[in-house]
């Protein structure tokens, strides 16, 4: 969004500057330091046969921001957080309107957002924080076996039985923080794989200082009681991104998200989990409507589809608003080839509080659910239930680097299929569920073989695919190749109709 100078002027009657953090775009990289021949300089060796291994190439949104238009907005006094690479840009504090008129002149600059008023605070707090999402009842008395709801409803635990624990892969987790996730017994085994962690809300700060919510997320992933593995991907290694703001809420923290995106994939990440998401803020000037969920208006939402560009599989939470005004998803769970993980009960009912799709483009949302009404959770002794797509999510990050170690051949585009493909509601796909809760196990062990029956009924003008068993992943596979027409898959009651 290019601002205007009166607009600038507006954001400053409303509220007079003090430090305050602007998002300044930039129209090009010109005097950029890297090269598209050398990533080495900017990407970690993990990173790079990430992309190699799936026919990802290196590209200009891979390149760093021009230092001189840096060291240009320096000499105009204002103060560079960090910059993002995907979106060309940078984050700075300005303290003066001399500083802001000044950055605004400069030919180069593309875009300006305030993302976050020092002066402008709330009294309460909003609806992502921590007592919102952690309505709990404590259950002392459940065991380790009380992590087989969620292993059982998606088959992880007849994957995990084969030995695939993510092994092999890395997962990088967006948060508030992973208070104590240093020292308590539950991390013993995780703490040794945590290979990267980053503070983006208190710039050198420690990932481990606060943050509830975060930890009990990592344990979903990562937990172990007494010798028994509770977390999804127990065998993978971790990065901890700490990007949420729990005193306010400001556009701030979504930009804090794109820069944890950009670094997670600069070391090398395979999944990332996200429990967060974002459309009202304490400057209401900012809020986000229903038709910004397109994928391309917030600012989230377009790096979490550059991020699964560049070979990473995003598990994003739908958002607990089913049943309030808001009701829908929110940023970046709109964004493209991701997985946005709903919330269903015990029974597999959808969760009341889950958010519904689609998103404003009509594009199928949320993608997939799994357990996410009272979901046992070990923390910081004891399993307690929770209830929120918050927890759903890395129940769903960790699964899928459990497939992943199994199916390691596989690109992150082709596992974000399978796992589509093999959900129970795949044919008929609707805005409460998305395609289903997933069958992991059934994914595993559906290789491709021969085709299912294959004929046309007298007198029509379709092909109808007969489904048996687990093969419609294979189906679909086939009809991508086939010219042009109508294709009817069937499987049981369930019928869905392709037209290429």
């Amino acid at each position: 969004m290019r601002l205007s100078l009166c607009t600038i002027l507006l954001f400053l009657s409303l509220c007079p500057l003090c430090a305050d953090t602007w998002f300044v775009g930039f129209t090009n990289k010109n005097g950029t330091s890297g090269s598209l021949d050398k990533p080495s300089e900017y990407l970690s060796q993990r990173a790079l046969l990430r992309r190699q291994a799936q026919g990802i190439g290196i590209d200009s949104a891979d390149l760093p921001v021009s230092r001189p238009y840096l060291d240009s907005l320096t000499r105009k006094g204002a103060t560079v957080v960090y910059t993002t690479k995907w979106l060309n840009g940078a984050v700075v504090t300005v303290s003066d309107l001399e500083t802001l008129q000044g950055i605004r002149a400069l030919d180069f600059v593309d875009t300006m957002q305030c993302t976050k008023h020092d002066t402008l605070k709330t009294a309460s707090v909003r609806r992502h924080k921590l007592p919102q999402w952690l309505s709990a009842d404590p259950q002392p008395e459940l065991t380790a076996a009380a992590a087989d709801e969620y292993k059982t409803m998606l088959g992880l635990d007849s994957l995990h039985t084969l030995g695939f624990h993510g092994q092999g892969k890395m997962i990088s987790i967006l948060d508030n923080g992973f208070h104590l996730v240093n020292n308590l017994p539950v991390f013993s085994n995780a703490k040794e794989n945590i290979v990267f962690t980053c503070n983006l809300v208190n710039q050198g700060g420690s990932v481990y200082d606060s943050g509830t919510h975060g930890a009990m997320v990592f344990s979903l992933i990562a937990g172990v009681k007494e010798d028994t593995l509770t977390g999804t991907a127990t065998a993978a290694e971790y990065c901890l991104f700490s990007t949420e703001d729990d005193n306010s809420e400001s556009l701030l923290e979504p930009d804090n998200m794109i820069r944890a995106f950009e670094l997670a994939d600069s070391v090398g990440t395979d999944i990332i989990s996200v429990s967060l998401g974002y459309y009202d803020f304490d400057n209401t000037l900012t809020d986000l409507t229903y038709m910004n969920m397109d994928g391309k208006t917030a600012r989230c939402s377009m790096a979490a589809t550059i991020a699964a560009s560049k070979g990473i599989l995003l598990c994003v939470a739908a958002g607990n608003e089913g049943s309030k005004p808001w009701h829908y998803i929110d940023a970046p769970a709109d964004a493209d080839n991701i997985l946005t993980v709903g919330g269903v009960d015990i029974n597999r009912q959808h969760s009341t509080f889950s958010s519904f799709g689609p998103t404003a483009d009509g594009r199928v949302k949320p993608d997939v659910c799994t357990l996410g009404t009272a979901v046992p959770i070990l923390y910081p002794f004891t399993f307690v239930r929770h209830n929120g797509t918050s927890f759903a999510t890395p129940i769903m990050a960790g699964a899928a680097a459990s497939l992943w170690s199994a199916l390691h051949e596989l690109t992150a585009m082709q596992l974000r299929e399978r796992i589509l493909q093999y959900s129970d509601r795949y044919l008929t796909p609707d805005s409460a569920f998305g395609y289903g809760i997933p069958n992991l196990i059934d994914a595993y062990y559906d290789r491709p073989t021969a085709l299912p029956t294959l004929h046309s009924n007298p007198g029509s003008e379709c092909l109808i695919f007969d489904i048996q068993g687990n093969s419609r992943g294979n189906v679909l596979n086939d009809i991508n190749h086939l010219e042009k027409g109508i294709y009817i898959i069937r499987q049981g009651e369930n019928v869905r109709k392709i037209i290429k």
